[in-house]
């Protein structure tokens, strides 16, 4: 028997408009609610029948792009594109495609023209993970005059006309970070934060709300020491040998960047392992094995997948149906993780 949106309602125990809800991925449901509703879903293996909603749009083609750095973590990118093949798979009914363009991390030049050449072959909505400057603010409103609307995520682009932001509230995340970091150092010793760099903006709200919430609790900048190391594995490694060959005394790094095997691998080779602590962010098998290890103490993670599915969803929405985003920013939860919770 094919199970029905009202099954699924008796099952998890909410109404049928709940059901709806998080069926279309709409907001006002509670996590945990939609959690639940998720998996009786799955345990009843419900497949929505799209085609009675599909009939209206099957003959207008919609045509999204998404747009993004090369990801120098293969995690990074198969999250992303897990995201992207959610969306491709429930929207698969509506004749909506999806163009997926890497630029090379840090070249604005190639992903404005990757903006260009999307639009010119007929993309009427883009997703967008790129550097915060005044080139990408500028294309941005290049694009609200043509009326074709753009979400970013995973990287906000401040004060530029977007429909929405989808990705990790990254100052709240780097609070976070700052709150751990405060229960293990003390007031004068020296500390490390190597982040990529502050173009990118997800990178630098997390090194700013570190910051702010040290200072918060006592802790000084200036204590502080800065490197700038563009997700780089060599980078990094020459920065974190560096800054502990120059402070005896430092013994915790926050590691904004994708490179934190380039900070692990520095400190075993100064001899420094199990003397400094090391916080990192994302969730990828690389930091999986070091948190295991105890090379890495604690990671803060989020949730790559709902951000390239959550920007297309909206976009589509907005060109589809023209119904617009309810908020401004769509943050997924940033969870602490260690060696006993991955």
């Amino acid at each position: 028997m094919r199970a029905t949106i009202k099954m699924i309602a008796e099952k998890a125990g909410v109404s049928i408009g709940t059901v709806d809800r998080v069926l279309h991925d709409r907001p006002y449901v509670k996590a945990e609610v939609r959690e639940r509703v998720l998996q009786v879903m799955e345990e009843l293996e419900y497949r929505p029948n799209r085609m009675a909603s599909a009939l209206a749009m099957s003959g207008t083609a919609r045509k999204l792009a998404l747009i993004q750095p090369g990801w120098g973590s293969d995690y990074v990118r198969d999250e992303i594109g897990a995201g992207v093949a959610r969306f491709r798979e429930e929207r698969r009914d509506y004749n909506v495609t999806v163009d997926i363009r890497s630029y090379p991390e840090g070249d604005v030049a190639g992903c404005l023209a990757l903006v260009d050449r999307a639009v010119d072959e007929g993309a009427q909505a883009v997703a967008l993970c790129a550097s915060d400057c005044p080139e990408v603010r500028a294309k941005l409103e290049e694009l609200e005059k043509k009326n074709i609307p753009v979400a970013t995520y995973n990287s906000d682009i401040t004060g530029a006309p977007r429909l929405c932001y989808v990705g990790e509230d990254a100052r709240h995340a780097g609070r976070v970070a700052g709150e751990i970091a405060a229960k293990f150092l003390r007031p004068g010793e020296p500390y490390l934060l190597a982040y990529a760099g502050p173009a990118y903006a997800g990178h630098k709200g997390r090194a700013e709300g570190f910051l702010a919430r040290l200072e918060e609790q006592g802790l000084r900048r200036e204590d502080c020491r800065v490197a700038f190391t563009h997700n780089d594995y060599a980078e990094t490694y020459r920065a974190v040998r560096q800054a502990l060959s120059e402070e005896p005394e430092l013994r915790y790094i926050y590691m904004v960047t994708l490179s934190v095997p380039g900070c692990v691998d520095a400190i075993r080779a100064c001899g420094r392992e199990g003397r400094v602590r090391v916080l990192a962010h994302d969730n990828g098998p690389d930091i999986r094995r070091l948190l295991k290890e105890g090379a890495v103490d604690f990671t803060i993670g989020q949730d790559l997948a709902y951000q390239s599915y959550q920007a297309l969803n909206l976009l589509f929405l907005a060109v589809a149906e023209h119904k617009l985003p309810e908020k401004d920013c769509y943050y997924p939860t940033s969870p602490i993780l260690n060696a006993e919770t991955v």
